[in-house]
């Protein structure tokens, strides 16, 4: 059979009646990568058993920076990869993980981070702190970034006062929801009814896909108008440890930048938003 020497490739039919294994085929298919091996690892000395906050993601950095969480005492590893950071605050008798708060983790290693923290801190009670797309959000009432509500999801029946349900169809795909399906099957399988509740601050960002690597430094903090007000971060602040038993004292302000100043930033986030939010509006 004659080949055309400037073809790309071997002509298919020849491939596929060629008893040559050694020669191309076309139709074979590549081999799917492997699922990376995830290694968990865990610094610092904790005693089981205390209320945990999670603050997860550019919303839970954000948080942090205002929290007044004191010196870090441990920290997450992923594959050698900081991903979480660990606080014993000396106002409250619980903990805090900030999560992932400049790296975003693929979706083949949520679940066993989820499993590996709850299994070393083994908390009574969890709260956590994420963010929910306004623009991807389905509800029959539509509501304009400014007027957007903080959202909360329970594993249990609870109602929190000036906050909405995260209400079905919507789904959350992140880290969060890893944590909350690890908590809910362990309670499942235990008689003690662990509770946790996620509380969601609005963000006019659409969703990002969950990277399909793990790297450093991948996220960028919100900055200027991607800030939330600081009247919803100090109410926000409260139920994080309110919804865990562990009150603190203190409230909550954004480091470098005054209470009248960042007022001053939740106001102009208010007023691209009655324009569309910067974009083309009639």
């Amino acid at each position: 059979m004659e080949i055309d020497p400037l073809a790309d490739a071997l002509p298919p039919r020849y491939a596929i009646e060629s008893d040559d294994e050694d020669e191309y085929n076309p139709l074979t298919t590549q081999r799917a990568d492997q699922v990376p091996i995830v290694t968990i690892k865990i610094e610092g000395q904790f005693t089981p058993g205390y209320p945990l906050v999670i603050a997860s993601g550019p919303a839970g950095d954000f948080w942090a920076d205002g929290a007044g969480l004191g010196e870090q005492q441990g920290a997450v590893f992923v594959n050698n990869i900081q991903v979480g950071s660990l606080f014993k605050p000396s106002s409250t008798r619980g903990v805090v993980l900030v999560s992932e708060a400049t790296t975003a983790l693929p979706l083949w290693s949520m679940n066993e981070y989820a499993n590996d923290v709850l299994d070393r801190l083994q908390p009574s009670v969890i709260s956590i702190l994420d963010m929910y797309s306004v623009q991807s959000y389905i509800s029959s009432e539509l509501l304009p970034m400014h007027e957007a509500p903080v959202r909360y999801l329970s594993l249990r029946e609870k109602s929190l006062d000036h906050f909405h349900m995260f209400a079905p169809p919507n789904i959350l795909q992140s880290t969060s929801a890893a944590f909350m399906s690890a908590i809910n099957i362990r309670t499942l399988s235990s008689s003690h009814q662990n509770n946790a509740v996620i509380l969601l601050l609005p963000s006019p960002e659409i969703p990002r896909a969950a990277p399909s690597k793990l790297s450093p430094n991948r996220l960028s903090r919100p900055s200027g108008d991607q800030a939330w007000p600081v009247e919803m971060m100090v109410e926000v602040n409260e139920r994080l440890f309110e919804i865990v038993g562990a009150k603190r004292s203190g409230t909550w302000a954004l480091r470098g930048m005054s209470a009248g100043s960042a007022f001053s930033v939740s106001k102009k986030r208010q007023n691209l938003a009655e324009v569309g939010e910067g974009s083309m509006y009639i």
